[in-house]
């Protein structure tokens, strides 16, 4: 688990010259470049961090700042991303079963975009000692980012409720949904009950077991 910066997989790319000019000017200017991690702040996008080809470095730029060649249309970040950071702590995985896949998002203007999975990002809270002041562990408010290289050459992080994968061997049609789901709003737990409790034959027993408690009606003494 990271704090604050996270390493990713590599990705060799190109940024857009006005992200390195304030937005002033250079948005015609495409430079080779190599992100390598991101920050993870509350209130913001993911930011990332990469290195140029002169060896200058640059920390915290939006992923709108990135297209996978020269002269690729850049699109709106709201148009790319749909969440910003839950938490300082931050986890990166590249799912097996996700790697290389097919992937078909809609964004906010209800366009649908297609690309390759590359990686996840996922949020948690801190230690005990931290004020968890988020929602990256409320069962109903969680989610999670899938960094995707679009095919038009940008790219883009959504959640999982606003994608499908495309996998062939699979046999139903993605673009058909087969239930319509709802947001989980349980915290699965074992041990938030009063119903059983170990029982050991002797103290520090290795081999324990579990003993239901019967229940006891309240008016009984």
């Amino acid at each position: 688990m990271a704090y604050l910066n996270a390493n990713i997989p590599v990705i060799e790319c190109y940024v857009r010259g006005n992200y390195l000019r304030d937005q002033k000017d250079s948005h015609d200017k495409y430079f080779t470049c190599t992100i390598f991690g991101f920050s993870s702040i509350p209130n913001s996008v993911p930011l990332f961090h990469f290195m140029m080809e002169d060896g200058g470095l640059w920390w915290r730029a939006p992923i709108s700042a990135f297209c996978k060649r020269p002269g690729v249309k850049e699109l709106p970040l709201d148009e790319l991303m749909m969440w910003d950071c839950f938490s300082y702590n931050v986890a990166v995985t590249t799912f097996y079963e996700l790697a290389g896949s097919k992937m078909k998002y809609i964004s906010r203007r209800k366009k649908y975009r297609e690309g390759t999975y590359l990686f996840t990002i996922d949020w948690c809270g801190g230690d005990f000692n931290e004020l968890n002041f988020g929602y990256s562990e409320k069962p109903d408010q969680h989610k999670c980012g899938h960094v995707i290289e679009l095919d038009d050459g940008n790219y883009a992080i959504q959640p999982n409720n606003r994608l499908r994968v495309f996998d062939p061997s699979m046999g139903n049609d993605p673009s058909k949904t087969l239930i319509n789901r709802l947001v989980t709003s349980k915290t699965w737990s074992v041990e938030k009950t009063s119903k059983w409790i170990t029982d050991e034959h002797e103290e520090g027993s290795y081999d324990y077991q579990l003993r239901e408690l019967e229940e006891k009606n309240e008016q009984d003494n």
